[in-house]
């Protein structure tokens, strides 16, 4: 498989000869490295409160939410879900 690599808007090159899997990976990569920062940022919080004593070092894997906690972060994960599917089902195919 040959690629050529051309440009679409602001510049950016692109991959494959549908403008939309380059805009599907765009997303995909956005998400990944949200992701990524968020995970630092988390294991950062986590290992300043371990250090000046605020937790337990093995606090995080003994905790369990409340069922109000549980309903609310599933209703958040279920919202996230549906937010970033119906963002792909607006890519459309090119004939």
């Amino acid at each position: 498989m040959s690629i050529d690599k051309k440009a679409v808007k602001a510049g950016r090159p692109a991959f494959f000869s549908d403008p939309e899997i380059d805009r599907l990976l765009a997303i995909i990569v956005r998400l990944m490295t949200e992701h990524s920062v968020l995970n630092e940022r988390v294991k950062s919080l986590e290992a300043l409160l371990e250090k000046s004593g605020v937790i337990a070092e093995d606090a995080m894997e003994r905790f369990q939410p409340t069922q109000e906690q549980d309903a609310q972060w599933a209703e958040a994960r279920f919202q996230l879900i549906k937010d970033v599917l119906e963002s792909g089902a607006n890519i459309t195919q090119q004939p």
